[in-house]
């Protein structure tokens, strides 16, 4: 293809926020084209429970943040949106009965499984959210709690559920949302990009793709995930330090078959918990969804870890149906969670360019995806720039979520609930002794890498452990100490 060729907007990464920027920007006229490998094999959606967790989400923490208020926000605004969103995707697929989402709602438990300072917590926070912003939802007592069937002390003391808040098929949606994009005009190329080259005002930018193709493009937009930021800084080494960098938050999940378990009568799932979505159950028609975990990795993961998956199947058991012994596994999933090291998205321009980053949405993107569709595609086309996302521009000074006291002790919290999760047999003294000596570790990592800039927590417990995150952060925060290039911006200290 040469430059007299070349498409509106060229998207890399075909994961589904890809696939639903493509669909919107072709819906406007756009000849538009999605790059990624056809097999998805490093992206997040491929693996994805797909709950559209927006209260279920919802944690002190994040109550506790103007940006984490900002995040609930785009969340609930997505939750209004997937109704329409489906209708249009099986319309425009001429697939009119394709089942792309279940709506069952979804029950969160508060069980023995985990500790007050998490998860009492954030079930409180839930509910709290829940009535702050008007949302319907049903207290229930842990008897009433439909379909769990816990072993001893985790069984559920009380649920919450949301009427409102269902599951997307995705073995069902991805493939009719791809379908849709082509009937509007998309094109799909199977290939894995190399190397970008950036458009800069009326000049045409271009994509390599591994195997030395070429493709053109006035707009081209960065939705590779966990890939994103490596691929920047390859391509754009006198902009990504800006950037904020982006970790691969490995999750492995599982589908098993329904052996002596009945389907959950909907998405069942504990709050957020031990740096990870909680544990969930999902029903699909092929049999039951159980997820997930989550790890911070250099490099995206290919193959789920034999340790994760013993632990999960173990707490799958023991948390939600003992009758999962009688299951077969039908499938592992592997996805890779795009992680920026400030916790929060990627989304908009770069300075001076036509190139556009939609990635860092660590798990909110599927659920976001036909929000962010909407709101890039009018900054793309319209110029307009929802102020929502003003906050997440991809060169920004780092975001704190909190004063740094505060986020060392959230990380202890979740430290220490990995172990209480895993059910670890220690003296009752031990817990707060452990506690102190993770708080003075933390606490020692985290003044080594700057004065007053503080990570979010699961990104400082990694990074206390792994020099590779070490010098990511550092790297970035030296960028900033320095005010080089870009204009003199400070760490937001956030706290709503």
């Amino acid at each position: 293809m040469t430059n007299d060729a070349a498409y509106d907007a060229l998207i890399i990464g075909n994961g589904a926020l890809g696939l639903a920027l493509g669909f919107r920007l072709a819906q406007r006229g756009q000849r538009v084209s999605i790059v990624g490998p056809s097999g998805r094999r490093f992206s997040a959606s491929q693996a994805a429970g797909a709950m559209n967790g927006t209260f279920g989400e919802v944690t002190r923490d994040l109550l506790a943040s103007a940006h984490g208020r900002q995040k609930l926000e785009m969340d609930i605004a997505a939750t209004d949106l997937w109704e329409g969103w489906c209708e249009e995707i099986r319309d425009a697929a001429g697939e009119p009965q394709a089942s792309l989402r279940r709506k069952d709602g979804t029950t969160i438990i508060l069980n023995g499984g985990g500790t007050d300072a998490v998860d009492t917590e954030n079930f409180v926070a839930i509910r709290e959210a829940l009535s702050e912003y008007e949302r319907s939802y049903q207290m229930l007592e842990g008897h009433e709690v439909p379909w769990v069937t816990a072993q001893g002390g985790n069984r559920p003391f009380q649920g919450v559920h949301i009427p409102d808040e269902h599951s997307i098929n995705t073995p069902v949606y991805l493939p009719t949302l791809e379908k849709a994009f082509r009937s509007v005009g998309g094109l799909m190329i199977d290939g894995l990009v190399q190397k970008i080259g950036s458009p800069r005002s009326s000049e045409t930018g271009w994509v390599e793709l591994a195997d030395g193709r070429k493709f053109y493009a006035h707009n081209i937009v960065l939705a590779a995930g966990a890939l994103s930021h490596d691929l920047l800084a390859s391509s754009l080494p006198e902009i990504a330090p800006y950037v904020p960098p982006v970790t691969s938050g490995y999750g492995a999940s599982v589908l098993l078959s329904h052996g002596a378990v009945p389907a959950p009568p909907s998405v069942i799932r504990t709050p957020n918990r031990a740096f990870a979505c909680g544990l969930h159950a999902v029903p699909r028609k092929e049999g039951i969804y159980v997820g997930a975990t989550n790890k911070l990795q250099e490099k995206p993961q290919l193959f789920a870890h034999v340790p994760d998956l013993h632990a999960l199947l173990e707490r799958a058991m023991r948390q939600m149906h003992a009758g999962f012994g009688t299951s077969g596994v039908l499938a592992v999933n592997v996805g890779n969670r795009p992680v920026p090291v400030d916790g929060f998205p990627l989304i908009g321009a770069l300075p001076d360019t036509r190139l556009w980053m939609l990635t860092g949405t660590y798990r909110d993107g599927f659920h976001q995806s036909p929000y962010l569709a909407d709101k890039m595609a009018e900054a793309i086309l319209d110029g307009v720039q929802d102020p929502l996302l003003e906050a997440f521009a991809p060169v920004r000074s780092p975001i704190q979520s909190g004063r740094r006291d505060d986020i060392i002790a959230a990380a202890v919290d979740h430290a220490l609930a990995v172990g209480f999760e895993a059910e670890w047999r220690v003296s009752v003294r031990w817990p707060t002794r452990i506690a102190e000596l993770l708080a003075t570790k933390y606490r020692h990592a985290v003044e080594d890498l700057h004065d007053t800039i503080t990570p979010p927590p699961d990104v400082l417990v990694c990074m206390s452990d792994n020099d590779w995150l070490r010098r990511k952060l550092r790297g970035y925060y030296d960028v900033y100490s320095r005010k080089r290039g870009f204009s003199d911006i400070r760490p937001q200290i956030d706290v709503a």
